[in-house]
């Protein structure tokens, strides 16, 4: 189709905020629409004939100012068409709101400054999900801690108890070692043959040691020495004072040997000697009753039963065996004890038989059998 004198081409590409150039089609008919049967041809090829007799409509572009409350609008163009209506002021930076009765509609999410309510709805999502899982967390440990309590109340118990074991071992280690709690004072308690003084001095080397760690081995070689100590006890008293009580050997016979008298204890031992005889001790005859024999320890252990009122009568004491300890009083009586068994009964019943004074003029009491005493 020729192009009609006087009218020039457009341009390659429209210009900016331009608009294309807008063709016209001839209309067909909509699809799935028949054709009536009954129209003529005619019609068919008129309508074709006149679509091709009709040129090309070509347009220009049309120059659109917005209009403002002070700005002025082109009613025209180079074409002539004329009288289009304003268009409205639209701020890119203000959103728009819902529909109106007007007919104006909200502006895009894309041209307002908010941001794409999908990823709105991602992140209200991502923080609903984030807090319950901590919610699912937190109810996890509630219940894996309810169901460990018996465990850690357990596992509480033993760290208290090794923490209780180990504070006691370091409060003994710093005991142990503490210079506070060194030996400065040695007391001796219950010496009254033994020189004090003298156990005192033979004690010396454990001064300075911490209490806890007095040698008592050498403790016992020292004591050792002093003939008189039957038995000791040591007591440290904090923070530095060692004590020891001893415990002297009893005398209960006397011996006669070399002249002298030697006050001898139940075990043989010698504890003192005098040139006279001392009073209050009776003596034996070691040519009969040998010190080392059982006879003498039967009857140390009758002396021992006695009460210091009446061992204080007895004049002297025999047994050349166990079982046949004889006793004489310093009024001239004489006391058939037999063994050393029962001799705390035999005791009470020979103090009650001499204060009876029923029996007079008795010579000689056997206790030998405590249920059945005799007196000649």
């Amino acid at each position: 189709m020729k192009r009609p004198p006087g009218v020039t081409p457009p341009p390659a590409g429209p210009p900016r905020d331009e608009h294309p150039v807008v063709r016209a089609e001839p209309q067909r008919p909509a699809p799935g629409m028949r054709r009536s049967k009954n129209a003529p041809k005619s019609v068919d090829a008129a309508a074709r004939a006149t679509s091709e007799s009709i040129p090309e409509a070509i347009t220009e572009p049309i120059d659109i100012v917005p209009v403002g409350g002070t700005s002025a609008t082109k009613t025209g163009s180079a074409s002539g068409f004329s009288g289009l209506p304003p268009l409205p002021d639209v701020s890119m930076d203000e959103p728009r709101g819902p529909a109106t009765g007007g007919g104006e509609s909200p502006k895009p999410w894309w041209l307002t400054r908010r941001t794409d309510p999908t990823v709105e709805d991602a992140a209200a999502a991502e923080k609903n999900l984030a807090r319950a899982e901590r919610r699912r967390r937190t109810y996890e440990r509630a219940e894996a801690r309810r169901f460990t309590e018996a465990t850690r109340t357990r596992r509480r118990k033993y760290l208290l108890g090794l923490a209780g074991a180990a504070g006691l071992v370091l409060l003994v280690v710093l005991t142990a070692y503490s210079p506070l709690l060194a030996v400065r004072t040695i007391t001796v308690e219950g010496a009254s043959r033994v020189d004090a003084a003298a156990v005192s001095a033979a004690l010396e080397n454990q001064l300075g040691r911490p209490l806890t760690l007095v040698d008592f081995g050498e403790v016992k070689e020292s004591l050792a020495t002093f003939p008189l100590i039957q038995s000791y006890v040591t007591e440290a008293r904090p923070p530095d004072t060692l004590v020891v009580r001893i415990v002297e050997r009893r005398p209960v016979v006397t011996v006669a040997a070399d002249g002298a008298f030697a006050l001898v204890d139940a075990a043989g031992v010698v504890v003192e000697t005098t040139p006279a005889r001392a009073a209050g001790y009776p003596i034996i005859d070691v040519a009969a009753t040998p010190v080392e024999s059982p006879g003498f320890a039967a009857a140390s252990q009758v002396l021992l039963a006695l009460t210091p009122e009446f061992l204080a009568q007895v004049d002297s004491v025999g047994a050349p065996t166990p079982d046949s300890v004889t006793l004489v009083l310093a009024n001239g009586q004489r006391i058939v004890w037999g063994s050393a068994e029962d001799s705390a009964l035999k005791a009470r019943i020979l103090a009650g038989m001499i204060s009876n004074p029923a029996i007079p003029n008795v010579t000689e009491y056997d206790v030998s059998s405590p249920e059945a005493p005799i007196t000649h």
